[in-house]
């Protein structure tokens, strides 16, 4: 009887330690911030759902000058901006000033994102920043060469709701050509998009070809224009 006793009074502690043990783990668990309504988006079509939520808005894009003054912003609503090649914190032929000289300049940029949705798929290296030069922009497809891949890849691990800052630069490029007012820079080749990857969920969505727009988790639209 007395090992019964015993043998009991181990099982009721047992049982104890582990509903204390439940009971903490509960008491830290942090409760997932449900997705924005706005993350249930629709495919360039404007009209079919896209299968998985949009992770994130991109709010605006900051263009700097080399002296870190802002050229302006990009945002859904306004694509176009001016960039002035004297401005550019690098270009690639700066002593170019004849008629059909071409050249790249290149800007610094921030893009404010916000997230509105749980990954679907958690990364696998991380996000992706591709932008594209292709006259179509967001409807410029997942074949190689048509969106070019920013760097490595990030971890973008914010909360729904959260906003961030990333920096990186976008180029453009520019020819010269004879205006009113003597040889100028004029658009040769234009930024028209820039995006943002899950590396998985965008291999998940690619119908090998899709637009990238249909399987980025954000993009904006972009037109630029070069002055002197």
């Amino acid at each position: 009887m007395k090992q019964l006793f015993i043998n009991g009074r181990l099982f009721s502690f047992f049982i104890y330690f582990i509903l204390c043990l439940a009971l903490s783990c509960t008491d830290h668990e942090v409760p997932e911030i449900p997705n924005s309504p706005e993350s249930a988006c629709t495919k360039l079509n404007g009209v079919t759902p896209r299968e998985y939520p949009c992770e994130f808005k991109i709010e605006k894009l900051t263009f700097y000058a080399k002296d870190n003054s802002v050229i302006g912003e990009v945002t859904p609503g306004s694509p176009n901006i001016a960039l002035p090649r004297s401005a550019a914190k690098t270009d690639s032929d700066p002593s170019a000033n004849a008629v059909g000289d071409i050249g790249l300049i290149t800007f610094d940029v921030k893009a404010t994102v916000t997230r509105i949705a749980n990954p679907s798929f958690p990364v696998s290296a991380g996000y992706q920043l591709r932008y594209t030069w292709h006259s179509s922009g967001p409807m410029a497809l997942t074949t190689p060469g048509e969106t070019t891949v920013m760097g490595s890849p990030i971890p973008l691990a914010i909360p729904v709701g959260a906003s961030t800052d990333l920096s990186f630069e976008l180029s453009t490029m520019y020819e010269l050509q004879n205006g009113m007012t003597g040889i100028t820079p004029i658009i040769f080749r234009r930024l028209t998009a820039f995006f943002i990857y899950n590396d998985v969920t965008s291999a998940e969505l690619d119908m090998h070809p899709s637009p990238a727009g249909d399987v980025a988790e954000t993009y904006i639209r972009i037109f630029n224009t070069i002055d002197d």
